[in-house]
């Protein structure tokens, strides 16, 4: 009897040490903020959209923190040919971006050489930002001044 108690006793421990463990690591792996570090890399997917032919050069920037990336589109290539739109994904490793920092990204066509730039700031969520950009047209009026008015 005082081995059958023992025996359920040392099963009911060790089952909840097992539980609490398995419920702490869990917790522990969420990632606070975005290190560069395994799958906790920071992500821009900038979608460009409303390409047609007559799309120039369009040059995109993304800059988080103190580390840029550039990507250019050559409307004129063929594999693009076709397409009305196209996604990047900026990848920033090795940077820790928390939750509500900045980020900016830019494009400037060779038709115009205007440079336009949309601010987001990182989310909470663990997932990458998302940028779209329409090329095939400029801001309009009150894009601009909402632009003017954050500057």
């Amino acid at each position: 009897m005082l081995k059958t108690n023992y025996i359920t006793k040392t099963i009911i421990v060790g089952l909840l040490i097992t539980a609490i463990l398995v419920t702490n690591v869990s917790l522990f792996s969420r990632a606070k903020a975005e290190s560069g570090v395994g799958k906790d890399v920071f992500k821009v997917v900038v979608t460009l959209f409303g390409i047609t032919n007559s799309t120039k050069d369009v040059l995109t920037l993304v800059n988080v923190e103190d580390q840029t990336k550039i990507k250019l589109l050559n409307a004129e290539d063929p594999e693009n040919q076709g397409q009305d739109k196209v996604s990047y994904t900026m990848t920033f490793p090795g940077i820790e971006v928390q939750d509500g920092d900045p980020y900016t990204v830019c494009t400037m066509s060779t038709d115009n050489f205007k440079l336009e730039c949309n601010k987001g700031n990182n989310s909470p969520l663990n997932r990458p930002e998302f940028v779209d950009i329409n090329v095939g047209s400029g801001s309009t009026s009150n894009e601009k001044n909402q632009d003017e008015q954050n500057d």
